[in-house]
């Protein structure tokens, strides 16, 4: 049996392929990485904005006591 055929050895070279591959894509990977931030952070700011909304209504027709 060789080298290259053992489990660790395997795990080697996966990780070294994969790190050459990360490498070579790092831009768009880091572009990526930044739009999917991006876009989560503007789905939290809408979900904060709803739920402000949501608040100011409840504020504004409050339920009257015993209603609730």
């Amino acid at each position: 049996m060789t080298d290259s055929a053992t489990p660790d050895a395997a795990r080697v070279a996966l990780k070294e392929a994969l790190t050459e591959v990360l490498r070579e894509n790092r831009e768009w990977l880091r572009d990526l990485v930044q739009d999917a931030l991006v876009e989560a952070a503007d789905a939290e700011a809408r979900r904060e904005d709803d739920l402000r909304a949501q608040l100011a209504h409840r504020q504004q027709f409050p339920v009257p006591p015993g209603r609730a």
